[in-house]
């Protein structure tokens, strides 16, 4: 029998080693924790509508293992993880690591496979939107421009890595309402998350207006030069040096980058720093100092300032807010 993504991600955790917990439990917000033998954390689900699941975890397992699902159901799954211990494969793909940040994934019906490793931390934050929500979404925000789920791809930000895209998270992983309190804010978190990773149509429009023509082999150069720029967020990469790694002139690269991810390689390099910056401050006793040093920001003051102008907060004061000494 076919299971639908909401059904088989109501019974997934009982299936990695999970136990229900009642009395952590709400209505519509089920609380588990891993049995001892096979590791420690939690895992919730929030069961708030049947259109969508918002799931919330945090493990470290014995042992590594593999989740394998082949879901026949049209799905979009947007997730922050926290930790970068993940990997995934779809289909006949190459394994691919899971990063800190923001994932977008549309089910196209192909089986994906997911691996933990063991002795580390896994911590995640997802939302699973069923074909029917996110198309009532797209289709009440774009009209007639929307033709089907499969073309939602065209919809999905190459980038979704905003900064106000992983606050929101961090506000769906913090929340403490109940009841229908909860559910209200929920989903209107979800949408919030929606319209901050779906494209501006018109903007979307422009930039393919724009000359510079582009193959897969460029656009994974481009994806290269992305992952260039992760594993050392406090170096500062000249265009040069980005250019060399995509294989193009410096100025067909600025052109190519702005195309595929609507920024420049210096908004894009701030909007990764402030997204680990916000990850350090959530999991980490490190001082403001020390996270502004690890992403490349000498100056605390600096740093403070532009994390302010992202979020609307201090560090000081978001540390203060998550409790964190």
């Amino acid at each position: 029998m076919t299971q639908s993504i909401i059904e088989y991600f109501r019974k997934a955790p009982e299936q990695f080693h999970f136990v229900f917990i009642p009395e952590l439990s709400k209505a519509k917000d089920r609380y588990y924790k891993m049995v001892s033998t096979y590791g420690e954390g939690n895992f919730r689900i929030l069961d708030l509508n049947s259109m969508f699941l918002i799931l919330i975890a945090s493990f470290i397992p014995k042992q590594s293992f593999v989740k394998i699902s082949n879901i026949q159901q049209d799905y979009i799954e947007i997730s922050q993880f926290e930790t970068n211990t993940s990997t995934f494969k779809v289909g006949a793909q190459k394994i691919q690591n899971v990063g800190q940040g923001i994932c977008c994934y549309i089910n196209t019906n192909k089986v994906v496979q997911v691996y933990c490793e063991a002795e580390k931390l896994t911590k995640f934050t997802k939302i699973i939107i069923t074909k029917d929500y996110f198309d009532s979404f797209l289709k009440a925000r774009y009209g007639d421009n929307y033709d089907n789920f499969k073309d939602a791809m065209q919809f999905v930000s190459p980038d979704p890595n905003s900064p106000e895209l992983n606050f929101v998270f961090q506000q769906i992983r913090d929340c403490k309402a109940l009841g229908n309190s909860q559910h209200l804010y929920m989903e209107s978190k979800v949408l919030e998350v929606l319209s901050l990773v779906t494209h501006d149509l018109n903007q979307s429009q422009k930039r393919t207006k724009l000359s510079v023509k582009l193959d897969k082999k460029d656009k994974r150069l481009l994806s290269k030069v992305t992952t260039f720029m992760k594993k050392d967020l406090s170096a500062y990469h000249s265009l040069e040096d980005l250019a060399f790694v995509a294989s193009m002139s410096k100025t067909r690269f600025q052109m190519a980058f702005k195309q595929v991810y609507g920024t420049t390689t210096y908004q894009y390099l701030k909007k990764l720093r402030m997204n680990y910056a916000l990850i350090l401050l959530q999991n980490s006793d490190y001082s403001i100092q020390t996270i502004a040093n690890k992403i490349g920001y000498k100056n605390t003051g600096h740093f403070a300032g532009i994390f302010k102008s992202t979020y609307g907060i201090t560090p000081q004061k978001y540390r203060i807010i998550h409790h964190i000494p």
